[in-house]
């Protein structure tokens, strides 16, 4: 699971509801899933045969030509423009954190099964719960704490530290999950002081412009079927971007937000079909820990959400 856009539930961006479909909303998420988990497939098949930063490259690259149009048709062309001179470090900081948790997600996806590492980024929500605290002065009650500490065993049955099982790739993978959370956690402020809409764009620039150096320095030449794979990243990168912004714009993100966790069902008929990959009994157990840690979370935030907006004074109308 790469570091893609993440949704409101876990950002803490506004949702839109107007006009709300909730069973367009769940299909439009299930299909962003399942596109990000093809890519995902896609980069670790090439991760063997093409350094990361070239990876990186076609995934910015080709991304941002789907995105970029979209956000200035929607964003308003030139207000883009003055709305990134508000906050240059906050977008710089996005995509820095960004590029690096995909870097060393590529990183892990030479030696991991897909839905190993889609098993420890579950845990990202948990790392948002648990920073939210000192870096975004957020309270955490002990509800969302217990939760914590679940998703946490959840991930030391998967990992298995110092046992056979245990591989210098899932190394990658935590440092690619910290990136992450710190990545969402960039997107909360960030996001408040501009449309989401250009904090993907800028995702995708920053991405395309750090890695066209390496990439450049590094370069193999791609045979035909390699270079489809490799712009299919991006192209399908893209695409999955649009559902997921598009479920959230269809249904509450409290209701679509927990069909994220059908990755798993995807990463292992992928991992299966693709690669021969059988989830250990241990991997499935830290799923279940981690899936009901994340999805207590998600409950807790809509419990205080809904909280918030009962005790909130009334202005006009009813």
């Amino acid at each position: 699971m790469s570091a893609r856009a993440p949704s409101p539930a876990t950002t803490g961006l506004p949702a839109t509801h107007g006009g709300d479909n909730p069973l367009s909303g769940i299909v439009m998420m299930l299909l962003a899933v399942a596109l990000f988990s093809v890519m995902d497939t896609l980069a670790k098949l090439l991760t063997t045969d093409f350094p990361a930063a070239q990876i990186l490259l076609f995934r910015g690259g080709v991304a941002l030509l789907i995105l970029a149009p979209l956000a200035w048709r929607l964003g308003g062309g030139l207000d883009l423009v003055h709305q990134a001179r508000r906050a240059p470090g906050k977008l710089l900081l996005a995509g820095l954190l960004g590029f690096g948790a995909l870097a060393s997600f590529l990183m892990a996806w030479r030696e991991l099964p897909l839905v190993e590492l889609g098993a420890i980024l579950f845990a990202a929500p948990l790392i948002v719960t648990a920073l939210s605290v000192p870096l975004l002065k957020e309270a955490v009650g002990i509800h969302r704490w217990s939760a914590v500490v679940v998703g946490f065993a959840g991930v030391l049955i998967v990992l298995q530290p110092g046992g056979a099982v245990f591989v210098p790739a899932a190394l990658w993978a935590i440092v690619g999950t910290l990136f992450y959370a710190l990545w969402l956690i960039s997107l909360r402020t960030a996001g408040k002081a501009v449309s989401s809409v250009l904090v993907a764009v800028t995702n995708a620039l920053i991405m395309t412009v750090l890695a066209l150096p390496f990439a450049l320095w590094q370069w193999t030449p791609p045979s035909p079927e390699q270079a489809a794979g490799l712009v299919g990243i991006g192209l399908v990168g893209g695409l999955a971007q649009l559902c997921l912004v598009r479920a959230f714009s269809l249904a509450p993100a409290a209701l679509v937000a927990p069909f994220d966790y059908s990755y798993t069902v995807y990463a292992a008929a992928l991992g299966y079909a693709v690669f021969g990959d059988i989830p250990a009994s241990s991997t499935w157990l830290g799923l279940v820990l981690l899936t009901a840690a994340g999805l207590y979370i998600i409950h807790r935030e809509r419990l205080n959400a809904r909280r918030s907006r009962s005790r909130a004074p009334v202005t006009g109308g009813e």
